[in-house]
């Protein structure tokens, strides 16, 4: 048996390079989202509870997942302080919010009827509508949460690294209007041919995500997201591509740390040094 010639080769393998701990994070979030808005669709009645088990499944990946990104993050040997410890505790905190999401979704398959018939209308306040009521309620913060960790998570290699966030075209608005769209906050409806966003903390315009989309930075998942009000429309969700994850991974930045020292030039007298009032 001979070996064949390293020129040889019957085709070859592009291997794409392994998501940094930060992209991995930023992805996580991004299926957060999608689990959330599949669980508002059955609440809202937008889609039948035909498949309980899959919604199960997701929230099952969701643990998974955030415990994979945990490990990503300890490989990295970060230096030891308080950052890093905190978001490894936020991030062990969401994956036993997502396995607690994972009991009540299987605790409302388990309550189906025995029939097999789904329920027209899942009720949130009783029974299969309850449960699963819980289980959105129990993820709902998680996508701010790991766009949170993976903001720290950058600040901290880079301080490892002694580098700085590289330069880019995009100006603040931009890179505001990624940065919420990472976190699930941009979702956009059309009515009467007219396209209208709706935000969350940072005003975003529709100018703005066509300049995102444009770069093939976002895009928009057609009725993916809840209507904003029931018996209305459902709204397209704005979601990072994966040139969108690469790129707020580069210029992602922990948020400012905020003093809560006064900012004065000198420090307040003291009692014994302060002038006595005349009498």
């Amino acid at each position: 048996m001979t070996t064949p010639p390293d020129d040889a080769l019957l085709f070859e393998v592009d291997v794409p390079a392994p998501p940094t701990p930060v992209e991995r994070l930023l992805a996580l979030a991004d299926l957060y989202t999608r689990h959330n808005d599949q669980l508002d669709a059955l609440l809202i009645g937008r889609r039948p509870y035909a498949d309980p088990s899959a919604h199960t499944t997701s929230a099952q990946r969701l643990e998974r997942e955030t415990l994979t990104a945990v490990n990503a993050v300890k490989a990295q040997r970060l230096r030891p302080c308080d950052t890093v410890a905190n978001t490894v505790v936020r991030l062990k905190q969401l994956a036993y919010l997502s396995g607690g999401a994972t009991r009540y979704l299987a605790a409302a398959q388990e309550a189906l009827p025995g029939t097999g018939a789904e329920p027209e209308h899942l009720d949130p306040h009783r029974g299969v509508g309850q449960y699963v009521q819980v289980a959105r309620e129990l993820t709902g913060l998680a996508p701010g949460a790991a766009v949170d960790c993976a903001s720290h998570i950058a600040g901290e290699m880079r301080c490892r690294s002694g580098t700085r966030a590289p330069t880019h075209d995009l100006d603040p608005a931009l890179c505001g209007a990624l940065l919420e769209v990472a976190r699930g906050h941009i979702t956009v409806a059309e009515d009467l041919g007219r396209e209208h966003v709706y935000w969350h903390t940072v005003v975003v315009g529709i100018e703005r995500l066509r300049r995102l989309e444009a770069q093939d930075l976002i895009t928009r998942e057609p009725s993916s997201a809840p209507p904003a009000y029931r018996g209305g429309l459902p709204r397209a969700r704005a979601r990072l591509t994966a040139h969108g994850i690469s790129t707020v991974g580069a210029l992602i930045e922990p948020p400012p740390q905020i003093s809560l020292l006064p900012r004065t030039a000198g420090s307040a007298p003291s009692a014994a040094s302060a002038p006595r009032a005349r009498r």
